[in-house]
């Protein structure tokens, strides 16, 4: 991904001159000379020195990059705004009911492990005792807002949490999408997890004002990068799947 050793060899060749074949010369022109009284000549060879400039190393210093500043993220513009959020799961009585289906090989994943979820579901299918590692998971997240934010505000930071993952780079970027008629975005890409290795996600996000209320509902779809291409018609099925109601 950058060359780190903070210096560039800038290397100057030039060619070699050299003055030779005295000898050479000396002997083919002898082989020329015609006429009587001539006599080669007797003097020594004569060696031409030429000054030739030394090859010259020189470094330039190469600048630090400078690091990215981190993608402003939904939850930091709720912290400076003094937006209280809270999360719902499901069964609620109150807030839209978000559903998505459950493609096979997939299960309910214990409430457990994913705290503050909606709901979760977990690709079991791709469990590998030979190449431990994550399964693929879909987790979704409802949260309540206690003021009413603007959709389009919203949405449009929606992207920060993800941008900032280690490593991530982007698959694709959708912020003019629809999940039932509420605006959404969507991106995807891969990033570096300290632990698994590249993981795979797919993140999108749907605001959603019932004129009481702003609810901001995310559903993260990730896999290990080995199993993504596996997983692609589960990941497509639960992204087209998702429905959001509001209550009467």
């Amino acid at each position: 991904m950058v060359d780190t050793a903070g210096y560039v060899t800038h290397m100057t060749k030039r060619p070699l001159v050299r003055v030779t074949g005295i000898l050479a010369a000396a002997a083919i022109l002898g082989a020329c000379g015609t006429g009587e009284g001539d006599t080669a000549s007797l003097a020594p060879p004569t060696t031409v020195a030429v000054s030739v400039p030394p090859v010259t190393t020189t470094t330039t210093p190469i600048p630090e990059p400078e690091e990215a500043e981190p993608a402003p993220t939904l939850a930091d513009y709720l912290a400076e705004q003094g937006i209280g959020r809270t999360p719902l799961a499901a069964g609620t009585e109150t807030g839209p009911l978000v559903e998505f289906d459950l493609p096979d090989g997939w299960h309910i994943a214990d409430p457990g492990l994913f705290p503050q979820s909606y709901s979760a579901a977990v690709g079991t299918r791709w469990e590998n005792d030979e190449e431990p590692g994550p399964v693929p998971a879909a987790v979704l997240t409802v949260l309540r807002l206690d003021r009413v934010v603007d959709p389009d505000e919203a949405l449009g930071l929606a992207s920060g949490a993800v941008l900032n993952l280690p490593e991530f780079e982007i698959a694709l970027d959708d912020p003019d999408s629809e999940v039932s008629g509420y605006p959404s975005y969507a991106l995807s890409g891969e990033y570096a997890d300290a632990e698994a290795g590249y993981i795979a996600i797919v993140e999108r996000t749907v605001v959603m004002d019932d004129g009481a209320a702003t609810y901001v509902i995310q559903l993260r779809i990730t896999a290990q990068s080995r199993d993504a291409e596996a997983v692609t018609a589960s990941v497509q099925e639960i992204d087209s799947s998702l429905t959001v109601t509001a209550r009467a």
